[in-house]
């Protein structure tokens, strides 16, 4: 381990489509491949398993112990995190990941913001509270590969530009 790796990352995305679980598979692979980073924290690896709960995936109700202890340990992450990178599926926008930023941020963290269409030709569209709540960004079509060497020790900044904010 590189003694310049010092930074633990809150790796944040929606997990629930086959494009989702490959960008979490490829940005770990070029996170782990950066200087700077000591840890990833990826809150699927912790998913709380309720053990009175049948058949949790049917009907999308999950029980209220399952939902308090991944609410929870969603937290605890962040909390324990240096910097967050939100993969943003920007074709599926995700409530959580919206709520992980903004608690991030409130906790005056900063957020890599990777930004991911399947649309690349329609016009770029971003929340004004997103766009301006993240540190930096980093184009997910274009600019993937830069996790691997984007300095997390001192995040610079590297504000949203080319997309309408609404």
């Amino acid at each position: 381990m590189a003694t310049d790796a010092t930074a633990t990352i809150y790796l944040g995305t929606p997990f629930y489509n086959d494009d989702q679980r490959a960008r979490v598979k490829k940005a770990r692979e070029l996170l782990e491949k950066n200087p700077t980073v000591f840890r990833v924290h990826f809150p699927f690896d912790q998913s709380f398993v309720d053990p009175a709960e049948e058949n949790p995936e049917v009907g999308g109700v999950r029980s209220m112990t399952w939902r308090l202890a991944t609410y929870n340990n969603d937290l605890t992450g962040i909390v324990n995190a240096s910097c967050g990178v939100f993969l943003y599926d920007m074709d599926n926008l995700d409530d959580g990941s919206a709520f992980e930023i903004g608690f991030m941020r409130a906790l005056h963290k900063p957020v890599v913001l990777v930004p991911f269409t399947n649309h690349p030709e329609r016009d770029k569209e971003m929340n004004l509270m997103i766009a301006q709540g993240v540190t930096t960004i980093i184009d997910g079509n274009t600019e993937f590969a830069k996790l691997a060497t984007y300095d997390f020790k001192t995040t610079p900044a590297k504000p949203v530009v080319g997309y309408k904010i609404i």
